[in-house]
């Protein structure tokens, strides 16, 4: 079988637009997860509402968008009925003397299907397939997210969790930030090796002998070491030899 070509386009956005569609993603990756009072608070944070409030909208929607499974209860004289929590005879599903359901009751054929909740403070992770969608919407967060903290910090990474970048789990090729200088961004830094170094580096590698290039550049960067980082690679741009970092830090930012 074929695997389908995976199919790219480009969208552009002002980098104002990015904060709003954090948000956005955000907001939709928690609906689909069931927190839904987190969700409302990331969308609704200038509305100023209580906390009564916002519980009183997750419990309407969980209600009925992650309703809990039909839990048997025996009624003490030979019956059975649904009960959950505070509601009794919660769906009015009939049940035999063995507690089998024989006849449905037409909220829960409605609700059977939906995606479960049992507890109040229970949610689906990222990756849960009850949350593809949302599980998608958070990868491109993360991200928009990790671009954001690398671009705050001069093209280094702080200590946030938003740095961290996309675990891949839906299987999607990766969202991408498109610079429109240097084509896909990464988040890497280049640094210039100092002139001085330039030609015995050239003929290092070009005599591919590449253990002393690295002696080389720890003497290049004596003075002022290159910052921390995932990995290193020499690359030559335009005649001009660069360290480029991968994923670079600085601890005292």
């Amino acid at each position: 079988m074929k695997k389908k070509k995976s199919e790219r386009i480009s969208i552009e956005f002002d980098k104002r637009h990015l904060f709003v569609l954090i948000s956005a993603l955000e907001t939709y990756s928690r609906l689909q997860s069931g927190q839904i009072k987190m969700a409302m608070d990331e969308v609704y944070w200038d509305r100023g509402l209580t906390y009564d409030e916002g519980q009183h909208i997750e419990n309407t929607i969980r209600y009925h968008a992650f309703p809990p499974n039909a839990k048997r209860e025996y009624d003490g004289n030979g019956g059975f009925y649904d009960q959950y929590g505070s509601f009794y005879d919660q769906y009015g599903n009939e049940y035999d003397d063995r507690g089998e359901i024989v006849e449905e009751s037409e909220d829960w054929k409605s609700k059977k299907n939906r995606p479960h909740l049992d507890h109040p403070n229970s949610s689906f992770g990222v990756g849960c397939k009850e949350m593809i969608r949302g599980t998608i919407a958070w990868e491109i967060k993360k991200a928009i997210e990790e671009y954001l903290n690398y671009h705050r910090n001069d093209g280094y990474r702080d200590m946030g969790v938003d740095g961290d970048g996309v675990l891949n789990i839906s299987r999607i090729p990766n969202a991408k930030v498109l610079d429109p200088i240097h084509g896909y961004w990464k988040p890497q830094k280049q640094f210039r090796i100092p002139q001085r170094y330039q030609d015995k580096i050239d003929k290092l590698i070009k005599n591919k002998d590449y253990k002393p290039v690295w002696e080389v550049v720890d003497k290049a960067f004596k003075n002022k070491p290159l910052p921390k980082g995932s990995s290193y690679r020499i690359e030559e741009v335009s005649g001009t030899y660069y360290v480029i970092v991968d994923k670079p830090y600085k601890l005292n930012i």
